[in-house]
């Protein structure tokens, strides 16, 4: 059944696509691009996780560099 319906999915698509281009193509990038506000907070998401990982997984070559 998943299968019907992507096929009738990419139909539509496909139908839309060849009748009007331009206008799909702007509604899909419309539909798809985050907004100003949620890409702040990705990136500040992203941020609190890299400092995490940071501190507890600390580069390799500062500890090679210490046990020698």
């Amino acid at each position: 059944m998943r299968f019907v319906f992507g096929i009738a999915a990419a139909v539509i698509i496909c139908a839309g696509w060849a009748i009007c281009p331009a206008s799909l193509r702007e509604e899909v990038t419309r539909s798809v691009t985050p907004d100003a506000e949620t890409v702040e907070e990705m990136r500040a998401g992203a941020e609190v996780i890299l400092a995490a990982l940071a501190v507890q997984a600390p580069d390799l070559d500062e500890d090679e560099r210490a046990g020698h």
